[in-house]
């Protein structure tokens, strides 16, 4: 037997010729798989640090993109889904029973005799109830022709053309059909062309693509006051959440920002990822809390922020994994949020607050007093400095979260639509972007219906919007 001290030269020189060239190729074959082992290694771990990157967002996420949260490993045998997810709901879930409705109509269905003999029934031995929801066929446009009087007046010479509640200022197109185009467009992302293939296959109306467009941006018109309306609230607002994203502009490029609070969520499409759109939307005096992420533009627009603490765990996460010096840094700063988490459940008085927060605040700082050498962990511990006036701001503030997730979760929707439509066109396109995914962003927060609130909108505000001369393009509100 061969001891474990020996090297492989010595075994081979035991073995005979034949052996050894066995042996040889045994070990130049294994050598190669190892190398070949080694890149595939390097290669998923550059995937791996590009998913669990300080700057992907949790959506982005697949590290346990393997198995679901839910899993409890007792359904092994189960066939899984393609999504990661396992069917059902999830273990220590009550489950969830659709609300029956009631019928609008009975139909009694009766059988006279037995299929299989053929014997006459003589009566009925019971009632077997089933409830079957269904939608009417689809209608036929219906067309109304409005025959518009004209006056003038004798005494000031005015001309007068009256108006009728249903009947609209510009195009042919009715209040559903406007307001079907723009959820259509932007709850159902389809486009234009396929919209107007829906209008002919359903209701045998036919218009162009572009004719699709045309009614979706007199939605955005009609919808502009209520736009407004959403600013006016965030800027009122103590907490607003704020991220920005890449948009193409007519190939140009752009970013869509968006502002968002419990309540409140506004998108704004501009050509600046600077300071100046924050100045804009929110004000030059706003007085609330940003919550961001650590983009220069936020505190250069205010110096009252609460930095993303996704963000820096998911940085500080990333370089311990390739340098050990940054371990004892990501470990701090994990064990200090999870720890304040804790803590502010006991919901403590605020002079307890203030305490924690000095306190906390001079664990940082001696958190980045340490030297180190390797560049990657002197950029996190220089972050970690820059943002020492603002990692701890929902320690003394009960409203202010210590992530930005909403911002980023509000970003979700139109990145997908990014995806989908490329680039905006124009400034009208812009306008059309920012107001309808506003306004519809909004109301589901707000559990209301988005259609019913279109219509709404385009029914009763053509006049709001005429008296505020809202114009056709207009990209600053």
């Amino acid at each position: 037997m061969v001891s474990s001290s020996e090297t492989i030269p010595s075994r081979l020189f035991m073995t005979s010729e034949s052996s050894k060239e066995e042996l040889l190729q045994q070990f130049a074959n294994l050598k190669e798989e190892v190398e070949e082992l080694r890149k595939e290694n390097q290669r998923l771990r550059a995937k791996l640090r590009w998913y669990e990157g300080p700057h992907t967002p949790p959506s982005k996420d697949q590290s346990n993109s393997g198995k679901s949260s839910s899993s409890s490993g007792e359904d092994d045998d189960e066939e899984p889904r393609t999504d990661g997810g396992t069917p059902g709901r999830k273990p220590g879930h009550d489950p969830e029973w659709r609300v029956a409705p009631d019928p609008d109509r009975e139909i009694e269905v009766t059988c006279d005799c037995c299929p299989e003999c053929g014997e006459a029934f003589d009566e009925s031995a019971g009632v077997s109830p089933r409830l079957v929801e269904e939608i009417p066929d689809p209608q036929p446009p219906e067309t109304t022709q409005y025959n518009r009087h004209c006056y003038e007046c004798d005494c000031c010479g005015a001309e007068t053309v009256a108006s009728h509640p249903d009947c609209p200022d510009e195009g042919q197109f009715g209040v559903n059909v406007i307001a079907q185009s723009a959820v259509s467009r932007y709850d159902h992302r389809l486009p234009y062309r396929k919209i107007a293939d829906r209008f002919e296959q359903l209701h045998g109306l036919k218009l162009s693509g572009a004719s699709a467009w045309h009614a979706t941006e007199r939605a955005a018109r009609a919808g502009r006051y209520e736009y407004k309306q959403i600013r006016q609230q965030i800027q009122d607002a103590d907490v607003v959440h704020v991220d920005e994203t890449g948009v193409k502009r007519d190939d140009e490029q752009a970013w869509i920002w968006t502002f968002r609070t419990d309540t409140h969520t506004l998108y704004a499409v501009r050509e600046s990822r600077g300071h100046d759109v924050p100045a804009e939307v929110l004000g030059e005096d706003f007085a609330g809390t940003v919550v961001c992420d650590g983009w220069t533009a936020y505190p250069a627009f205010s110096s009252n922020l609460q930095r993303c603490w996704a963000h820096i765990l998911r940085e500080a996460e990333d370089v311990a994994a390739d340098y050990d010096v940054a371990e004892p840094v990501y470990r701090s700063l994990k064990q200090m949020y999870v720890g304040l988490q804790a803590w502010l459940e006991t919901d403590p008085t605020a002079r307890e607050r203030a305490q924690m927060h000095r306190s906390c605040q001079n664990g940082l700082r001696s958190l980045v007093e340490r030297s180190v050498d390797d560049e990657s962990v002197a950029t996190l511990l220089g972050k970690i400095e820059g943002g020492i006036d603002h990692w701890l701001t929902f320690v003394g503030e009960p409203a202010v979260a210590p992530t930005n997730n909403a911002a980023e979760n509000a970003l979700r929707e139109p990145v997908v639509l990014r995806k989908i439509i490329g680039t905006l066109r124009n400034d009208r396109g812009m306008f059309v972007h920012e107001t309808i995914l506003s306004l519809l962003a909004t109301w589901r927060q707000q559990g209301r219906n988005p259609y019913e609130e279109l219509r709404r909108v385009v029914s009763n505000n053509e006049m709001i919007s005429r008296a505020h001369a809202v114009p056709a393009v207009e990209t600053s509100g």
